[in-house]
């Protein structure tokens, strides 16, 4: 009976907690994704599902490779759409992306920065005039509730002209530069500083973008903005299969077990939890009872090493992202302190300047690197794609691939 009490008891517990947490207030999370699942302002779930509404086939899928995968391997004939914070492409990737414009597809790609393989084959430039921390998330509240506005006009395939009015950070950044005939100009701000191009390349049209955030729920639940993102993709054709490539912002980050899917409602979350403690305590209790009851305890097997033998197998099939990412960035700022003497507590835009220019590596690149180490730094807890991706750009940075 009085085991009954304690086990009543530590469940009450647990479920008071669990029932504050649930209902206490969640501050926005302002941390910008792209990604297609993420309901936050800067993920794309809204951009993603209106796709079903402007295409023809329906549902358009996801995928998380290469487009030189695609193109090359799987020979996959759709359009593509990408968004991302910027692209950083190797040959082989702007090869396959070449020759699918050429075979006559239509690729349409957000970013804020392309990388030098893009500007020097395609002969332009692009310029970022203000780079947001993704780890500062005030700073980014304020952007947006700021009186600054910028109008952004685009020129429609039929002639006609549509103007949107946007924050000021949506436009930070534009095309300074465009010196290719293949070319064609389609978007402006309204000091005439280009933001969409077209591309002729063979048969399809490669369309290069900088609003990528345009795309994200913020804007195109907006009601000021919302038309924008429809605009822009209806040149892409609706009666062609479409493909959205998540690659070049998530990394290869191909399926979610069925235990992450569940533990990413909140409200599920916690019912497990709540689940696994009350079988826990139940165990605990019941086998304390039972062991009483026993009046000669036979030899038995060492229960304790087991259940630490258990526990340590469970330890090691967890992927500790977060852990695994601290020490991987632990052991790049050493090398960055070691090989260019540069103090790493302060990753800040001059360090990231002084760093391209004592390395070498492409601006992007250094760019990209250190804005996904001071976002992981700042989270908590990191997903599968981030942990990918850092890798993928230290091993860049490093000269390994």
């Amino acid at each position: 009976m009085k085991d009954k009490k304690y086990l009543i008891f530590f469940i009450a517990i647990i479920t008071i907690y669990v029932v504050y947490e649930m209902q206490k207030p969640k501050p926005e999370d302002w941390t910008v994704t792209y990604h297609y699942r993420d309901r936050i302002p800067f993920g794309t779930f809204a951009t993603h599902d209106l796709l079903k509404d402007l295409f023809e086939q329906g549902d358009v899928p996801s995928s998380f490779k290469t487009i030189y995968e695609l193109v090359e391997q799987e020979e996959v004939d759709d359009n593509f759409l990408a968004i991302a914070g910027n692209f950083i492409f190797d040959d082989n990737d702007f090869n396959s992306l070449l020759k699918h414009v050429e075979k006559g597809h239509t690729v349409f790609l957000a970013a804020q920065d392309f990388s030098t393989r893009f500007e020097d084959s395609l002969r332009f430039e692009a310029y970022l005039e203000q780079r947001l921390n993704p780890s500062d998330f005030t700073q980014i509240a304020n952007e947006l509730a700021e009186e600054t506005k910028t109008r952004v006009r685009f020129a429609l395939p039929n002639g006609n002209e549509e103007t949107f009015v946007f924050p000021t950070l949506t436009t930070a950044a534009y095309f300074s530069k465009v010196e290719s005939d293949s070319i064609t100009e389609m978007a402006w701000r309204e000091d005439g500083k280009p933001v969409l191009l077209k591309y002729n390349g063979g048969q399809g049209n490669l369309y290069l973008s900088t609003m990528p955030l345009a795309f994200t729920n913020y804007f195109v639940l907006h009601e000021e903005t919302s038309a924008f993102a429809s605009s822009m993709l209806s040149l892409l054709p609706e009666d062609e299969p479409l493909m959205h490539i998540e690659y070049y912002q998530m990394g290869k980050l191909e399926s979610r077990s069925e235990i992450r899917a569940l533990l990413s409602y909140p409200a599920l979350k916690w019912a497990i939890f709540i689940l696994l403690a009350t079988v826990f305590i139940f165990i605990l209790f019941e086998s304390k009872r039972r062991q009483r009851i026993i009046a000669v305890i036979p030899p038995v097997k060492n229960a304790t090493l087991e259940f630490v033998n258990t526990l340590g197998q469970l330890y090691h099939q967890q992927k500790n992202h977060k852990n695994l990412a601290q020490k991987r960035i632990l052991f790049w700022k050493d090398y960055v302190r070691s090989h260019y003497t540069l103090r790493t507590d302060k990753l800040d835009e001059a360090f990231k300047l002084e760093l391209t220019r004592k390395s070498g590596v492409e601006k992007a690149k250094v760019f990209a690197l250190v804005e996904l180490v001071e976002r992981i730094e700042a989270n908590d807890m990191i997903e599968e794609g981030e942990l990918l991706m850092m890798e993928k750009l230290m091993n860049e940075f490093y000269g390994i691939v």
